[in-house]
């Protein structure tokens, strides 16, 4: 006998791994909740120009900054460098160069206008005709993003349940179910994984990573049901039971589901190395959920999948043998 990789005895084990790690994700949230600290009290932003006026001086200018900051008492929680800026135009580098670094609450904006004074004075002094910019941001300024947020979360929402309904209207009700868990599963357990990993984000960033995940997976999941669609309508797989005919669906489908997969990846990480430094953080996580999503359409949904296919698979049988009986009756009279 033949063993196959989707069966409903391996059901509950997949219920277990993602228990498993919602359970974590849930106690290490109630703990420590998110990573937010990208969004922790105030940011001083130096930008300048890495290649004509301070070529190959990225070392000197942090050096200045944080002596500057030692001296007048003042200490910095997390530093984040940018790449150089990338023109929209001509998608060339412009560049400017951006270091960032991030304060708790306690510092000041004086204090941090004062740094600010000295930092301007010693580097114009020690290159002449630097063209420099200092950004001094509030988190009441950085909570702004919020609301793109927000709004980018209730679109992907809105396509996640468009979705829905054309899967209910074009692969039939037991796809469709499994879909809806799917998305819920994604969901919870990328928000679950945002709080193991740590990973950095702002403050409202999770809803979206979430939203992203109920599309993405939703995606990934239609690939699956195209090619069921596609296969299952070979004559040879109507002889099949419910577990023979999905993993030899998996076969082929599973490769095209890795494709599209790895087809996002790819954009999500170009996407995050040629964004600017506040924007970057929002496509580079977006991993996170594209993997749940792999595992959910790869693994938990054509098993969870299965125990429908059968119901739905002796529901058709059922109903051919009524028409078949009421043709037969037709025929005698």
């Amino acid at each position: 006998m033949t063993k196959h990789f989707y069966t409903v005895k391996k059901l509950p084990l997949w219920i277990a791994v993602s228990a498993v790690i919602l359970a974590v994700g849930i106690a290490l949230f109630a703990i420590f909740g998110f990573n937010t600290n990208t969004q922790a009290g105030k940011s001083f932003e130096l930008t300048y120009d890495a290649v004509v006026t301070i070529a190959d001086g990225g070392d000197r200018v942090e050096e200045v900054c944080e002596d500057t900051f030692d001296g007048v008492g003042i200490r910095y929680e997390q530093k984040f460098e940018a790449a150089p800026a990338i023109d929209n135009n001509s998608l060339a580098e412009t560049g400017d160069v951006t270091v960032r670094y991030l304060f708790g609450e306690d510092v000041t904006e004086a204090e941090l206008q004062a740094a600010r004074e000295v930092i301007l004075a010693t580097l114009t002094g020690e290159f002449e005709g630097a063209d420099l910019y200092v950004a001094i941001r509030t988190q009441g300024e950085a909570a702004s993003f919020a609301e793109p947020v927000w709004r980018g979360a209730v679109a992907l929402v809105v396509a996640a349940v468009v979705v829905l309904v054309y899967m209910g209207f074009r692969f039939g009700w037991g796809r469709t179910v499994t879909g809806l868990v799917l998305t819920a599963h994604d969901v919870l357990l990328t928000l679950a994984l945002l709080a193991i990993t740590r990973i950095p984000v702002a403050a409202a960033t999770p809803l979206l990573f979430a939203a992203a995940a109920a599309v993405i997976s939703l995606l990934l999941w239609m690939v699956q049901c195209m090619k069921m669609r596609e296969t299952f309508k070979d004559p040879a797989f109507r002889t099949m039971d419910a577990e023979e005919a999905v993993n030899e669906c998996g076969k082929t489908s599973n490769k095209t589901v890795l494709f599209v997969a790895a087809a996002l990846a790819v954009v999500f990480i170009v996407a995050g190395a040629v964004a600017a430094a506040g924007t970057r953080a929002f496509f580079l996580p977006l991993l996170l959920p594209l993997a749940v999503s792999v595992y959910s359409s790869l693994v938990l949904g054509p098993t969870l999948y299965l125990p429908l296919k059968r119901l739905d698979d002796r529901n058709n049988a059922k109903k051919g043998r009524y028409v078949g009986k009421k043709k037969a009756e037709k025929a005698e009279e």
